[in-house]
């Protein structure tokens, strides 16, 4: 526990000093170094890392994401995944005797959707300006993070039925019930305080709470399904944890699994039911 509490503590400092560059290409780029660390220790736990081509192109791939733009008036993405998908299929007919169809599905999956995921942090900040961009920014990280902490002290205390025990043995019942209680409850308190400093620092935020309480139970309950699908994909794979760069919460996508799926999910309600304005 000591370990785990650690690694968090050092893993918000570092959250804090990018945060403090929100409105630079210093997100950008932690994006894309996270994005490029998930990637790898996807490709390392299928063992597609050994195919040295198909990982250059997916590292290529989610290297790019966070500097696509998805404003109205100049959307890159489809411009940029047709050519992706064309040499996918060219380097399936050049290496076919030696590479996969699985191995070019799963690579095609996940370097786009483990950096599309990340990018929505650049694209909430990018069509929402600083002030609403980062409150759903943290809103997406807290609906991840709270969740998970909540469902593990509620689950450890009082947990009793298995939610999924062939995919995730540990998770519970009372653990999803009281991540998602721990969600809405802390979500409402944080949106609270960001308004107040937010507006003593002169820039004044309205919040519809009544938008948040519907909002952050399905985003809740989103997180949890982003951690059993990651679950599902390591023990399909017989691993414990997809790497070791935190210490007490395993690699990357460990962290990140629950946020791979809040993250699009705030995105996507910004523009048809946002919760804030300046």
């Amino acid at each position: 526990m000591k370990t785990r509490v650690l690694s968090a503590l050092v893993g918000i400092a570092v959250l804090i000093v990018v945060l403090n560059f929100f409105e630079t290409p210093v997100l950008n780029v932690a994006i894309m170094l996270i994005a490029l660390l998930a990637v790898y220790e996807f490709l390392t736990a299928t063992k597609i890392s050994h195919n040295k081509l198909l990982s250059a192109v997916a590292y290529l791939v989610a290297a790019t994401f966070p500097y696509i733009g998805l404003k109205k008036e100049m959307n890159l993405l489809p411009i940029f995944l047709l050519p992706y998908i064309a040499l996918l299929f060219l380097i399936l007919l050049r290496t076919h005797k030696d590479t996969r169809v699985e191995d070019v599905a799963m690579v095609f999956m996940m370097s786009i959707g483990i950096p599309l995921s990340l990018s929505s942090a650049i694209y909430l900040r990018d069509n929402n300006g600083y002030t609403m961009g980062l409150f759903y920014l943290l809103l997406a990280l807290c609906c991840a993070w709270y969740s998970d902490t909540g469902a593990y002290f509620v689950g450890r205390a009082w947990g009793k039925h298995k939610l999924c025990p062939q995919v995730s043995p540990h998770k519970t019942v009372e653990g999803l019930v009281g991540g998602l209680v721990t969600c809405i409850l802390l979500n409402l308190l944080t949106a609270f305080i960001f308004q107040k400093v937010s507006g003593y620092l002169g820039v004044p935020l309205q919040i519809n709470y009544l938008r948040l309480l519907l909002i952050s139970p399905l985003a809740s309950l989103i997180s949890v399904l982003g951690d059993l699908s990651f679950s599902m994909i390591k023990r399909g794979f017989s691993i414990k944890d997809f790497g070791n760069i935190m210490p007490g919460h395993g690699g990357v996508l460990d962290r990140f699994d629950s946020v791979l799926f809040t993250l699009p999910f705030i995105y996507a309600t910004t523009l048809c039911f946002p919760v804030a304005a300046v």
